[in-house]
């Protein structure tokens, strides 16, 4: 790529604060975010929420807003704002931070909320009265600085779900506990707003019931509005126009395809951790944001629902399902795409009925390791630690596909008998399905199931550099005998399911794969070259 800027500015990884990224004794890179800001603060009052994944840049986008209200205007020297801002006025800002514990019980969540209740009453030199009620100390907080200094508040609130994030995978009751302890502190909010100034709350998921959302500080939620979808994250825009020569020699379409993709309904952005991480390692495409920790419940709630993985990308969404989540009844489709596990592919305007949202997986880093969670969770498998997998993936690359029949038979070998006991899952074509995509796609081979055309669905088409593969399963289907299709390559032919990929220009090998309830496993394989001149009906 070429690009006028040689200089490399020091990648901010670890920089916890914009005052440390500005004045860190370093020229760190910094993505000039202030425009947004300055949309979003230029009114004399206002309460936003933005919703966005673990690693987006929240906490930074805080701590800018902190420095701002505060009044330290060399810090934003040479950025958008600075000319724009009223310099001569500065506000009391009251910070409160709850990503930095681990919530295993509801003592953890009131400390640390009284934490940050301590904390700030000590910077502001206060002394609170009220100890035995977090909504009361908060809004005597609010309160006394007002006082002190004759003006109104500024509220920062960082990942103010946090709390109830950690205690969802819970058995009991605690994240329903949490969400009450937090429904009473921020009840503060409402009975504080004629001291409060500007309010700006990040998460990663809008609970309802919480009482944040409704009353006389109705929050505007800015997830999804188009002025600010790349207040966090990194455009392609701002990565050529601001990273220097770091790409220089770097395939950008695989970047893209790795880690761009999120959509908000602006211009995409890619995960700001990712790309950073990417740079500082030399290029070197890895699993980065995902390595670096998920939410524990994601795997606990996709067991719990009903939907397949094939099934999560391409599905469709109303506009309330998707913005808000309901303690009391978890939408696995919501929670992926507000925990950053899917995007917005497609926004869908209904007459008189507002928007929906076709979702898709946003990107090669999340496809994969994705699907390598939901794997694991069907198989109670973890796919890194089996010797075949890989041989799947090359055998298909290599069309050798001897060696992806047995590579499959062993994969579901390995899956404990337990998995089988107490629930009949091995008697549907389904499960096979979901499995063998789950396998497939978290090797990072192209795999789609349930492609419809004219004439039905088929189960499962697959994709190599040189060959298209067209698969039927069946369950329980009669052995064949000779030189037998067997059923599932009966179908293939008799729904002409090759049709849609004549002209592809690569192969196209038709596959049935007849699966035993008994055996729990593949006991019957063929695949067929498709050539032109071959009779379909016999």
């Amino acid at each position: 790529m070429d690009n006028p800027m040689s200089q490399r500015q020091a990648l901010p990884i670890g920089i916890q604060t914009f005052e440390d990224l500005r004045t860190g004794g370093a020229d760190y890179l910094y993505i000039d975010k202030t425009a947004h800001i300055h949309e979003m603060t230029k009114l004399t009052k206002g309460y936003y929420f933005l919703s966005r994944p673990r690693r987006f840049g929240k906490s930074m986008l805080c701590s800018t807003l902190q420095a701002l209200f505060e009044g330290k205007q060399e810090l934003f020297e040479g950025l958008y704002i600075h000319d724009k801002w009223d310099w001569s006025e500065n506000f009391p800002v009251v910070r409160i931070d709850l990503s930095a514990a681990n919530y295993k019980d509801l003592g953890a969540v009131e400390t640390r909320v009284w934490i940050n209740l301590n904390r700030n009453a000590e910077f502001h030199g206060i002394e609170l009265k009220i100890t035995d009620s977090l909504g009361g100390a908060f809004e005597e907080l609010i309160l006394r600085i007002y006082q002190k200094y004759d003006k109104k508040v500024v509220v920062l609130i960082d990942e103010y779900d946090k709390p109830i994030q950690d205690t969802l995978s819970n058995e009991d009751d605690l994240a329903s506990n949490s969400l009450d302890v937090l429904r009473g502190f921020y009840s503060a909010l409402k009975a504080s707003d004629q001291y409060i100034r500007f309010c700006f709350m990040t998460g990663i998921t809008k609970f309802t019931g919480v009482g944040l959302f409704s009353g006389a500080n109705n929050f505007n939620d800015i997830s999804l509005d188009q002025r600010y979808a790349s207040i966090c994250g990194f455009t392609q825009n701002e990565l050529e126009t601001n990273f220097g020569d770091y790409f220089d020699g770097v395939n950008m379409e695989e970047v893209q395809a790795w880690y761009n993709g999120y959509n908000y309904l602006g211009d995409k952005v890619y995960n700001p951790f990712d790309i950073l991480m990417f740079l500082d390692k030399g290029a070197y495409f890895d699993n980065y944001w995902w390595d670096s920790g998920q939410p524990s419940f994601i795997a606990k709630i996709f067991s719990q629902g009903k939907v397949m993985p094939y099934q999560i990308d391409n599905l469709v969404l109303p506009s309330e399902e998707l913005k808000q989540f309901d303690l009391n009844h978890l939408n696995l489709v919501s929670l992926l795409w507000q925990a950053g596990y899917l995007t917005i592919a497609e926004q869908i305007k209904i007459p008189m009925r507002g928007y929906r949202y076709r979702m898709a997986i946003p990107n090669n880093e999340v496809q994969v390791s994705l699907n390598k969670l939901f794997f694991s969770d069907l198989t109670t498998l973890r796919q890194s630690s089996q010797h075949h997998n890989y041989k799947a993936y090359d055998a298909i690359i290599d069309n050798q596909l001897g060696d992806f029949e047995k590579a499959i038979k062993a994969m579901f070998a390995s899956i404990p008998y337990n998995n089988y006991v107490q629930n009949n899952i091995n008697k549907f074509e389904g499960y096979y399905a979901s499995v063998i995509y789950a396998y497939l796609m978290a090797l990072g081979l192209k795999t789609r199931t349930e492609e419809a055309i004219s004439s039905g669905r088929i189960d499962m088409v697959m994709e190599s550099p040189t060959h298209i593969y067209v698969v039927e399963f069946k369950v329980n289907a009669p052995k064949p005998e000779g030189d037998e299709r067997g059923e599932a390559l009966d179908q293939i032919h008799e729904k002409k399911y090759y049709e849609p990929y004549l002209n592809d220009g690569r192969k196209i090998v038709l596959i049935g794969m007849h699966f035993s309830e008994e055996e729990k496993n593949l006991n019957w394989f063929k695949p067929e070259e498709w050539k032109l001149n071959q009779n379909t009906n016999n």
